[in-house]
């Protein structure tokens, strides 16, 4: 087997395609890490370290002022977006919110934004794209190709087995990929400790090697898929045109329905619907003239969470709306594997996710120590009213609550992003095991003599 690896191994490597396909994607992947390190670090300029508008200038709270006021927490910038863009310049990245709940969910654009020269391009779009389609090129006329110039008999007339044939051709090609692959990567890795821009933690550069095994994966699939249309077909040209079609239905057209049939079998609602149900808030929690002060306290609070809770379920129907249509593409290895590197990268729905439950954590613990300052004042009536400011009925102090004021939004782990994406990456794998069984199957089966005319 290795003799014909290495055989196999030198056609691909002294081919035009090859030197080709590994110069775009050096070109492309080192491209992504300078464009990134950029734009990170001009985020991280712009990037707000607290909530300012419940936070003096001196890291000091005032107390009687604080049910009134309002402010916005964004999300901190990921370190990884050449990995995996993944919604990083289109999805929600600010949440709006009070003390007593958070009332919006949004994204904040600043000119810098219109600045930003990735146009989305990223090591998964370049994996995805173009080495998946590199695979195509090294094997579609690995078995076709030998059956018309009628060395494939010649092959088989020693003691070598198909399967031996067909693992070796695999090997050859997934070798030279991974080789491009791989290269390609540590070379982003140097510049990216070059630069200096983009300070990546041990979890980080944990995730940049789980993104290159499973970007070893997604390519021996279509390593696989090419094998099979050549296997498959008469001749290389009929190959060509039957990995062409495949490689187009699997990384375009499947994918692209997704956001289409979650549409039609999704039913999160509107907008307008939102704002029709927040409108029901009040008949839903009502103040009578017989309630006493803390009971009208209490029932104020009670609306501030149910509109929080309101959001926060709208986000979810969302999620799971996303979640419907990508459950319909992931059939496509492609869909399968850009998902999975999202959730490796923390970036995308995964990571909207995990940044709002850490703003509804970050407020909850502010209030708890805002409520705890309150009542160390004696003036106090101990009454947090929500948008109500002044009186005795809350402490007019100006005080330090600690760390609890302070909003540190963190990624996703590793390990977060390896279990979210556990189900991808095991399609992954099982679409790798059908495809090779595919090939085995029909190239045991197939009259390797040469067809005339092909």
């Amino acid at each position: 087997m290795w003799s014909i690896v290495k055989r196999e191994l030198v056609d691909h490597l002294v081919t035009f395609r090859f030197s080709a396909i590994f110069v775009l994607t050096f070109l492309l992947m080192t491209t992504a890490v300078l464009v990134s390190s950029g734009d990170y670090a001009r985020r991280m300029r712009e990037y707000p370290r607290r909530a300012e508008g419940l936070v003096e200038e001196n890291g000091s709270v005032r107390l009687g002022w604080i049910a009134c006021r309002g402010a916005a927490v964004r999300a901190v910038p990921s370190p990884l977006a050449f990995l995996c863009t993944a919604g990083e310049r289109v999805l929600p990245n600010q949440v709006q919110l009070a003390l007593h709940g958070i009332s919006s969910i949004g994204r904040t654009a600043g000119p810098g934004d219109a600045l930003d020269g990735g146009g989305g391009t990223d090591w998964t779009f370049t994996v995805t794209v173009l080495l998946s389609f590199g695979a195509g090129l090294l094997t579609y006329k690995g078995i076709s190709g030998e059956r018309r110039d009628g060395t494939l008999t010649l092959v088989l007339a020693n003691p070598v087995s198909r399967a031996t044939l067909l693992g070796a051709k695999y090997l050859a090609a997934l070798i030279a990929l991974g080789t491009v692959l791989v290269v390609s990567m540590l070379a982003g890795a140097v510049l990216i400790r070059a630069t200096g821009t983009i300070p990546l933690a041990a979890d980080d550069w944990e995730k940049i090697l789980l993104f290159g095994l499973m970007g070893i994966a997604f390519l021996s699939l279509f390593v696989l898929t090419g094998l099979v249309c050549s296997v498959w077909t008469r001749s290389p040209v009929l190959s060509a045109v039957a990995f062409l079609f495949t490689w187009m239905t699997l990384v375009f057209v499947i994918p692209n329905l997704g956001g289409i049939l979650a549409g039609l079998a999704g039913s999160a609602p509107t907008p307008l619907q939102v704002r029709e149900a927040a409108r029901t808030i009040p008949d839903r929690y009502t103040l009578t003239s017989t309630m006493s002060a803390t009971d009208v306290d209490r029932v104020k609070l009670e609306r501030e969470s149910a509109r929080e809770r309101m959001v926060i379920d709208y986000l979810g129907a969302l999620t799971r709306q996303v979640d419907l249509g990508r459950d319909l593409t992931r059939v496509s290895p492609a869909s399968a594997f850009a998902f999975a590197a999202e959730r490796i990268a923390g970036g995308g729905i995964f990571r909207l996710t995990h940044f709002v439950r850490n703003v509804v954590e970050y407020r909850r613990g502010f209030l708890d120590a805002v409520i705890a300052a309150d009542r160390m004042d004696p003036q106090s009536e101990h009454r947090y009213v929500p948008w109500w400011c002044g009186g005795t009925h809350f402490s007019q102090r100006a005080v330090d609550v600690g760390p609890q004021k302070e909003f540190h939004d963190t990624l996703p782990t590793g390990g977060e992003g390896l279990a979210a994406a556990g189900w991808d990456i095991a399609a992954l794998l099982l679409e790798n095991l059908i495809a090779f069984a595919l090939a085995f199957w029909r190239f045991a089966r197939q009259d390797v003599a040469p067809v005339p005319g092909t």
